[in-house]
């Protein structure tokens, strides 16, 4: 029974959506051969007009909106050139206040403070005693001082 319905219906949709000809079709359940004489009494309507759809890509815009937009674009389009040109800029610099550059010095600074405290958790030397040891066996002073 379910099944007969569904066909049914996907039978009746699917003529829904085939044009209708311009020929009539003989009907195979007619009740009288005089059925088949009656012309139509008026012609068909003419379909409505399309309506105007609100899809982003689809919407007719004035030209008071469309210049708006168009200046708001252009200036969005330099502000991101702008933006794009100052960091290639900024990467092809290597030395000096560069963000590059201070990101790595304070790397680097954090690892050497970090490595400067296990020292003397591990040894007991101050940070300045460590320096001063690394001087001595680096003989850059003497072993007395300076």
């Amino acid at each position: 029974m379910r099944v007969t319905a569904a066909v049914l219906a996907l039978a009746l949709s699917a003529s829904a959506l085939v044009a209708p000809s311009g020929h009539r079709r003989p009907s195979l359940l007619r009740s009288s051969p005089a059925a088949e004489d009656v012309a139509p009494a008026e012609p068909a309507p003419a379909p409505p007009a399309p309506v105007q759809s609100t899809a982003p890509g689809k919407q007719v815009i004035d030209d008071i909106t469309l210049a708006k937009q168009s200046t708001a674009l252009d200036k969005l389009a330099a502000s991101w050139d702008r933006r794009k040109e100052f960091r290639s800029w900024e990467a092809s610099r290597m030395t000096g206040f560069s963000e590059e550059a201070e990101i790595i010095n304070g790397r680097t600074a954090m690892f050497f403070l970090v490595v400067g405290l296990l020292t003397e958790f591990w040894t007991g030397q101050s940070i300045p005693d460590q320096i001063f040891t690394m001087l001595r066996v680096g003989s850059f002073i003497g072993p007395d001082g300076f």
